[in-house]
């Protein structure tokens, strides 16, 4: 109403009103609105017609025979059985236990040289222990702010592992039992720091699927317990790398096991 009367007046006086500029801005808005109306119908899918469309489509490149053409059973609209192929994208170059090694020595240089951290090849695994002291408190689960920083140092070096590369992280104590409320037994609390710790990897950028947890109590010392030297040694997490084995449960299953009888 408000842009008639505008015209109107125009129209009487012969004069160009100043508020002549709204007139375009009205059919601007107008035109927008339209677009977006548009936009919002052609981006709707209509889901039956889709499927429609894939089954029609599937059925052409079918033989007359029933039978599907493409290669070992495979319709060439399906691409494979789940009925979307599986992307095809580019790996990191896979690196053996000794660049693994190296990487880990590299990061972890100043805690090596001052012994706080153990490293040692073992046949096909490769073990790395860190004391209690780096890591926790006493009777904690927690990671301390030292501990933070070397599991950050250590997640660098196991960035992009391959799928059949395992890290196993496990817990130990020593023999003194415990019983807070937070840990009844020497069992909870070395799960607990083996749990920290593995998750603590994860969240650094260490492939989940690569991640085993283990809890020992006090039941694999490496010290004899019966002095304090001793007990602090068997204190520790140990965090082992090594390459899993053929008959390993994966994260496919049991599929892999299965076709290899």
């Amino acid at each position: 109403m408000f842009l008639k009367k505008l015209q109107k007046k125009e129209e009487e006086t012969g004069r160009t009103s100043a508020d002549r500029y709204l007139i375009t801005y009205a059919d601007l808005i107008t035109l927008l609105l339209g677009l977006f109306v548009i936009l919002y119908v052609t981006a709707r899918v209509d889901e039956e017609r889709y499927k429609e469309f894939a089954k029609a489509f599937s059925e052409f490149f079918k033989s007359k025979d029933g039978k599907e053409i493409s290669g070992e059973g495979l319709s060439p609209f399906l691409g494979v059985k789940k009925g979307i192929p599986e992307p095809v994208l580019p790996y990191a170059d896979r690196r053996n236990l000794k660049e693994i090694q190296s990487d880990i020595v590299k990061n972890l240089e100043n805690y090596l040289q001052r012994g706080e951290i153990a490293i040692e090849a073992k046949g096909a695994s490769l073990v790395i222990t860190l004391p209690e002291k780096l890591l926790f408190k006493s009777g904690k689960a927690e990671i301390e702010p030292e501990g933070e920083e070397v599991i950050s140092r250590l997640a660098i070096a196991l960035f992009g592992l391959a799928r059949d590369q395992e890290v196993a992280i496990d817990g130990h104590t020593d023999s003194d039992p415990i019983r807070s409320f937070r840990y009844p037994s020497n069992w909870h609390l070395s799960v607990a720091r083996a749990v920290n710790v593995a998750f603590l990897l994860i969240s650094k950028g260490v492939p989940e699927h690569s991640i085993v947890v283990r809890g020992f109590a006090d039941q694999r010392p490496i010290a004899d317990n019966a002095t304090p030297e001793g007990k602090a040694k068997n204190r520790r997490v140990e965090i082992t790398i090594s390459e899993q084995k053929p008959n390993v449960p994966n994260t496919k299953g049991y599929e892999a096991n299965e076709k290899g009888r």
